[in-house]
């Protein structure tokens, strides 16, 4: 019985420790959704086996991939530089080039109009122009304020530069797992951003959104897709048309965890999904209390990510399902990017993995 009365007392006292603990976060409440069966096109049948690796062991992650017209491809990488893969005389490849870029993670990748490759680093902005070791800062801030988690971007036909800023409140830190930090509170700290690069100047044209991640311009450049993670939902901002200056829902309660997005320019979009939809995030949305509790311990205590089960999921630029490819092995850990090129094939970029992927496109998705 003593025995009995000891214990209670112990578990007592530290449930009464946990609860006056100073919590961490303030989480929201959101009654996601059950995610969307895993059946027709959404079926994994494991695609992405056996698909070329390209740069394993030499790379240390491929957030995000951009392709050069020579044939070499670079990557972001998370100690802030950029680096160049190109083939060697044995048609192995190699880290032909690598420029500093920032002391945060390079996240986005795009070309410019002059030849120069954008890249979105957490703290900033910068073009690099390839061949040297020279960079520019083109912006530090989104508005008035500045950048903490610049994220990916793309580039519209006139030269401007639309970005995201996943979290103002949870800036990206080499050392902590804010993008973690930012799921748990569940609040819509992200923003998509426009950059004029001729001035400088920076406007916020949407806020209030969850963990913005992926940009793609529409096929006809009259508007530009973006990326929710966290609430699994990708929507377009209208530039041009009745609708300017709106942000409208295309796709809600995506069947996994969005990363990257990129479209082919013929109406097709590319999404990246890092991994498929994970319950204990269902959970810890659905129950703000426990997620407080449960968020005062470290970090490695419940920030546990299973194996991933990281996918490909094409749409059509309304929202409709075209096809997915998934990765049955988790050889390309937790997709980040996928970008299709001209000759019909598909470049994935990993954030976790220490290789890029490439494969050819069925028919059907090169035309």
């Amino acid at each position: 019985m003593r025995t009995l009365v000891f214990i209670f007392a112990i578990v007592s006292i530290l449930v009464a420790i946990l609860l006056l603990w100073p919590a961490r976060f303030d989480p929201a409440y959101w009654d996601e959704s059950e995610p969307p069966a895993l059946e027709g096109v959404l079926e994994p049948r494991g695609r992405l086996a056996g698909i070329e690796e390209i740069g394993r062991g030499i790379v240390s992650n491929s957030e995000d991939i951009a392709l050069a017209d020579d044939g070499s491809v670079w990557a972001s990488q998370h100690d802030g530089s950029v680096v160049r893969l190109a083939r060697d005389r044995d048609g192995s490849w190699q880290v032909a080039e690598r420029v500093q870029v920032s002391t945060l993670p390079a996240l986005g990748l795009q070309w410019d109009a002059q030849g120069r490759l954008i890249v979105a680093a957490s703290d900033g902005m910068y073009a690099v122009t390839p061949g040297s070791d020279q960079v520019e800062t083109l912006t530090l801030t989104a508005g008035d304020r500045p950048l903490g988690f610049a994220d990916d971007l793309d580039i519209a036909a006139d030269g401007m530069i639309y970005f995201t800023e996943a979290s103002w409140k949870w800036a990206n830190d080499p050392h902590l797992r804010t993008y973690a930090y930012d799921m748990a509170e569940n609040r819509p700290y992200g923003a998509l951003v426009s950059l004029d690069p001729q001035t400088g100047e920076t406007e916020i044209l949407a806020d209030e959104m969850y963990f913005a991640n992926g940009v793609a311009m529409s096929a006809d450049g009259r508007s530009v897709f973006v990326l929710e993670t966290y609430r699994y939902r990708l929507s377009r901002y209208w530039l041009e048309g009745p609708q300017a200056g709106q942000l409208e829902l295309v796709a809600d309660n995506l069947p996994g965890i969005p990363d990257g997005v990129m479209g082919d320019g013929q109406g097709r979009l590319f999404i990246a999904m890092d991994t498929q939809r994970v319950p204990l995030l269902r959970f810890l949305h659905r129950n703000p209390f426990l997620t407080r509790l449960i968020t005062k311990f470290p970090d490695d205590v419940w920030i546990r990510a299973g194996a991933p089960r990281a996918f490909v999921l094409v749409l059509d630029e309304d929202g409709n399902y075209l096809d997915s490819f998934h990765d049955p092995d988790g050889r390309f850990g937790l997709l980040a990017n996928a970008v299709p090129d001209d000759e019909g094939n598909l470049w994935l970029g990993s954030l976790t993995a220490d290789v890029i992927g490439r494969m050819e496109l069925p028919a059907e998705l090169r035309d």
